[in-house]
């Protein structure tokens, strides 16, 4: 029921790269070596500056501080939102999206590191990909032979629209599980000798019929798509074992693992777990706190404490290179593959 012109105080919580282009600031030198921000810091700028119309005279926009240049300022919020800084123990943050950034607090240390997982989870280059709208497969259950697949659609009964993150997680587990595809991520011999017209090739390989007819056409998930969903799994993986070798821990010594990102909210954390995605945790460690920048930005907005949060978090902040991790590059190739 308010105008534009009640509006007395925006605040913005994004990756380094977003606030960037935001405050209208050229961000190129975040793409090439040594990859240095322009900056960093805690920003407050008129709407009209950044070419908003809203407010009167006294109206601004906070642009909220981040660590680094690819753990940007909705990872501080983060920080704050999960009061990761007051936390005893050993403690993770997991944002799971295409960089999948992750923030470990022990002790007042801060160590962070992003991993360039890419789109998959959300859905994007998939055959049938979408993001977690309502049409969307949400939940797989397979049965191998004979072949059958159980889905659960956002909605209830509608036609379904894709396959959204949820969803491929569970694929990943039930079909390494019922024995429809190996560790490496292809469909089994045993499973295409039984599996029909529900299995076909085409130029890029096979593709398993998930729904005969979707919104669009058959539902497919594919080898290449099952590839690309191991290869954000392994980015994942290897970092949070990056970073917990780094501080000589194992996943059993963390107190909680945060899970952030709205793909979070409707995980089976048993099938996360179970497909290697967050290696080595019980579902009793995993706290899904669900838009963890989202509730940053709305604590900066109500009380400057959160902000002194995560202006600390950034001047404690350790970035960890993975690409300089003696390790990574193993733990990536060993994460590849699904558990048995």
């Amino acid at each position: 029921g308010l105008t534009p012109a009640a509006v007395g105080v925006m605040v913005v919580a994004a990756n380094t790269t977003m606030q960037h282009l935001f405050a209208g600031v050229d961000p190129s030198p975040l793409g090439v070596h040594p990859f240095t921000p322009v900056f960093l810091e805690h920003r407050i700028h008129s709407p009209g500056e950044l070419g908003l119309a809203f407010g009167g005279p006294g109206a601004v926009v906070h642009l909220l501080p981040g660590p680094a240049a690819y753990v940007g300022a909705d990872l501080a919020a983060g920080v704050a939102a999960t009061c990761l800084l007051y936390r005893e123990g050993l403690h993770l943050l997991v944002d799971v999206g295409t960089n999948g950034e992750i923030i470990a607090q022990e002790g007042g240390r801060l160590l962070g590191c992003a991993t360039a997982a890419g789109p998959a989870f959300e859905g994007a280059g998939l055959t049938s990909g979408t993001r977690g709208v309502r049409g969307a497969i949400e939940r797989i259950r397979l049965e191998a032979s004979p072949f059958a697949a159980h889905l659960g659609v956002i909605g209830g009964d509608l036609p379904p629209l894709g396959i959204c993150g949820s969803a491929y997680v569970d694929f990943l587990w039930e079909a390494r599980r019922t024995g429809v595809i190996g560790e490496n991520g292809r469909f089994t011999a045993a499973f295409a000798a039984s599996a029909g017209e529900a299995l076909v090739a085409d130029a890029y390989g096979r593709k398993l019929r998930l729904h005969p007819q979707g919104r669009s056409g058959p539902i497919w998930i594919s080898e290449l798509d099952i590839a690309r969903l191991l290869q954000a799994k392994a980015a994942i993986a290897a970092g949070i074992c990056t970073l917990l070798e780094r501080l000589g821990r194992t996943a059993s010594e963390v107190r909680t693992v945060f899970l952030a990102g709205g793909f979070g909210l409707h995980l089976s954390l048993d099938h996360a777990i179970g497909c290697g995605l967050l290696p080595g945790f019980s579902p009793s460690q995993i706290e899904v706190v669900g838009n963890t920048s989202l509730g940053g930005a709305f604590l900066a907005l109500n009380d400057r404490s959160a902000l002194r949060d995560m202006e600390v978090a950034c001047a404690r902040f350790e970035c960890i290179e993975l690409n300089l991790e003696p390790g990574f590059e193993s733990s990536y190739i060993d994460h590849l593959l699904l558990p048995g």
